[in-house]
């Protein structure tokens, strides 16, 4: 078990995408005027691509494409007794209109559909969670 210098366990590259894959809504980390702003996004894991849908006025869809992004998900105790946390770092690019991602997120609001790729991805669990 490898752990970092704060005592988290190191999760696999594996890991971390069974961990993606059971969550849909993420923090996701932009710049805004220069800026950064994290900002609640749903997102679906597709492949080893995560997906992530947004309004085309809004700030996510706005700033999104064409952007480095940091996206995190995590699943933590109130207690901090157990949990884990996985982030992606990527390049987001602009995949395609919304069709698809509508059927699972039945939000008419999502309009444009972003592919960050998870090339850069990390992940910690709290020692002792199962």
């Amino acid at each position: 078990m490898n752990r970092d210098a704060n005592g988290f366990v190191v999760l696999s590259r594996e890991a971390c995408l069974e961990r993606l894959a059971v969550h849909r809504v993420a923090a996701i980390a932009i710049t805004e005027h220069a800026l950064p702003v994290v900002l609640p996004a749903l997102y679906m894991l597709r492949g080893t691509d995560v997906l992530v849908g947004a309004s085309r006025a809004g700030i996510l869809g706005r700033r999104l494409p064409n952007s480095v992004v940091s996206l995190c998900v995590h699943d933590l105790a109130p207690d901090l007794s157990s949990g884990w946390t996985v982030s992606v770092t990527g390049w987001a690019e602009l995949v395609a209109e919304a069709l698809e991602f509508r059927r699972w997120a039945t939000d008419d609001l999502t309009q444009v559909v972003v592919r960050i790729g998870t090339e850069q991805i990390t992940g910690r669990e709290i020692p002792g969670a199962a």
